[in-house]
C-alpha cells in the first residue's frame, strides 16, 4: 500500500476497514447458541478486532479514523453490538412478544446496527427448529455473509433478500412448531418478535 498514492491508498484501507467489519459482524451475529461464555469471549475478539484495524490504518498510511471511515456507521455498528450482546430482554418471561418487540426499538444500540445483525443475533435465544438462514439457504455461515457484504463494503441490497430468508424461517418454523413441541429448548416467542420487528427495521433503515 504504501507504494500507491497517498490518495488510492487511503481509499483502499478505508474500504478494507469497511468490509472487514460488516463482514465480521455479519459473521459473529449467526453464532448459536450464545452462552455468557461465548458473549465475553465475542466482546474480547471485537476489542481485539478494532485494535487491529486501528492498526492496519495507521500502517497502511490510511487518512481517515476508523470511526469516520463511511460517515462512521461501520464503526457505530462495530460498537453497538457490545451493546447487543449483552441484551436481556427476554429474561422476563412473562412478557409478550408484542411486549419485547416494542422495548427492542428503545434500545440505544438498535438503530446503530444493520436489520440482519439484529435479527439473526435474536436468533441466538430461539428454539432449534427455528433454522439459522444460512442453514435455511444451504450455504456456510461465510457464504451467507458474502450475500450481505460485498467486497466494495456496501451493504443495503443485502438486507432485504436477508429479511426475505428470515420470514422463510419463522414461516417454516410456525409449521412445523406443533409438530415438534417437545424440543423445549429456546425461548418461543423469539419466532413472533422476529416477524414483528423485522418490517419495521428494514423500514427505519431506507428511511
Amino acid at each position: 500500500l504504501s507504494r500507491l498514492p497517498e490518495v488510492y491508498c487511503g481509499m483502499i484501507v478505508a474500504t478494507i476497514c469497511k468490509y472487514s467489519i460488516y463482514y465480521f459482524i455479519s459473521n459473529a451475529s449467526l453464532i448459536r447458541p450464545l452462552g455468557e461464555t461465548g458473549r465475553l469471549r465475542l466482546t474480547q475478539d471485537l476489542t481485539d478486532f478494532e485494535l487491529t484495524l486501528e492498526q492496519f490504518i495507521a500502517k497502511g498510511g490510511g487518512s481517515t479514523a476508523l470511526n469516520q471511515i463511511d460517515g462512521g456507521k461501520p464503526y457505530a455498528e462495530l460498537r453497538a453490538m457490545r451493546q447487543m450482546l449483552f441484551w436481556n430482554g427476554l429474561d422476563d418471561d412473562t412478557l409478550s412478544s408484542e411486549h419485547v418487540s416494542k422495548s427492542l426499538f428503545t434500545e440505544l444500540w438498535i438503530k446503530d446496527v444493520r436489520p440482519s445483525t439484529a435479527l439473526h443475533f435474536l436468533l441466538s435465544f430461539a428454539p432449534p427448529v427455528l433454522s439459522s438462514p444460512h442453514h435455511a439457504s444451504r450455504t456456510s455461515a461465510d457464504e451467507y455473509a458474502d450475500r450481505l457484504v460485498h467486497l466494495d463494503g456496501s451493504i443495503d441490497d443485502g438486507e432485504g433478500k436477508a429479511w426475505v430468508t428470515m420470514m422463510g424461517c419463522c414461516e417454516s418454523y410456525f409449521q412445523r412448531e406443533t409438530v415438534e413441541s417437545r424440543d423445549l429448548t429456546g425461548d418461543k416467542r423469539v419466532p413472533a418478535i422476529l416477524m414483528i420487528i423485522g418490517p419495521e427495521l428494514l423500514r427505519r433503515r431506507r428511511s
